[in-house]
């Protein structure tokens, strides 16, 4: 079962924490997916054509013990609830693909089904050793190829880009994004669209301010409102003094509007080298905060000399450092 979303406009917009709508101003229709939190709207855009589609999967959730199986009908049974399947069922141990063969009675599961015409319940999607949490689920699916990209925003202050993003919505529970590099392909005969997610160093790019930041993969969980990235992270940030910087990952705070790079921080600008564990940058505040351990503090060189200390001060504009704790240096004479 397939449903466009452009015929389920208004459906959506009854759910919590879903409004799937067309921007007023937009001279081009774009399929939209919208969160809310906190107040600020989180909010998924297809900005290419639609082609690839992008769809909608609406789906209730079902969780249990498997009671019984019909292998040459190929239906289950969770307590006394039938399920039927087809060619569109997919089955997963964890993150394994299975057959329906593989199934066995007694088997913990979660099942993502529909109500059919009929009044059947066909399943769709069966993982076993997962639990049900929540009564229904709205899966939303964008791809745009190059030249577009797949747009995030976080509130006013914030995006992000990718080529794939698949935006999960737990009614009353939860709501989760994915946005990745990678390609889809539109499965005319079985009515799907199959996403080929590809994580891969500048697949995501993240732009806050006069920063942008690239990783492999963007993952955002609407209950924390963190936006997680996988490195290796890139960093640039325009001015008169231009910064480059590296980090093994990221985390975008909707909440707070700041950048927090972590692992093996690097920052380079005119002629200073600053490395430090972890660092929070405060775009509009235009300063980071960078922090070290006692066994690996925050280091700041240039051919002058070095700083070293346990939390820094970083002025993104000037690359001027205040070492706040720990203070410790060495200075060539002039």
């Amino acid at each position: 079962m397939r449903f466009w979303m452009v015929g389920l406009l208004l459906w959506a917009a009854t759910l919590q924490g879903v409004n799937m709508a067309q921007p007023e101003e937009a001279p081009n229709f774009q399929t939209t997916a919208e969160i809310e939190r906190r107040g600020k709207k989180i909010v998924v855009v297809k900005t290419g054509p639609d082609n690839p589609p992008a769809l909608i999967e609406l789906r209730d959730l079902f969780g249990g013990t498997l009671t019984a199986l019909d292998p040459e009908k190929r239906t289950l049974w969770l307590g006394e609830k039938l399920f039927t399947t087809d060619a569109l069922t997919r089955y997963w141990h964890g993150e394994k693909p299975i057959r329906f063969e593989e199934l066995q009675v007694g088997q913990q599961v979660r099942l993502e089904a529909a109500e059919q015409s009929d009044g059947s319940l066909k399943a769709f999607d069966v993982r076993v050793g997962a639990q049900a949490e929540g009564k229904a689920l709205v899966r939303s699916l964008f791809a745009d190829p190059p030249p577009f990209r797949v747009q995030i925003s976080f509130g006013e202050n914030a995006r992000a880009y990718g080529a794939i993003a698949r935006v999960e919505q737990i009614r009353e529970v939860n709501d989760f994004v994915i946005l990745t590099g990678g390609t889809a392909r539109y499965i005319e005969e079985e009515d799907r669209l199959e996403l080929n997610l590809k994580p891969e160093p500048r697949a995501v790019e993240v732009q806050q301010g006069r920063s942008k930041a690239w990783g492999s993969r963007l993952d955002y969980d609407n209950q924390s409102g963190e936006a997680r990235v996988a490195g290796p992270i890139e960093l640039e940030r325009q001015g008169d003094k231009p910064l480059k910087g590296a980090a093994e990952r990221m985390v975008y705070n909707v909440d707070e509007e700041v950048l927090h790079l972590l692992g093996r921080v690097r920052l380079q600008q005119e002629g200073r080298t600053t490395t430090a564990e972890r660092a929070v940058v405060q775009e509009k505040d235009r300063v980071a905060f960078l922090y070290g351990t006692k066994d690996k503090p925050v280091r700041s060189e240039n051919k002058d000399g070095f700083v070293e200390g346990s939390r820094l001060l970083y002025n993104l504009d000037s690359g001027d450092v205040v070492v706040l704790e720990g203070v410790k240096g060495e200075f060539q004479e002039p």
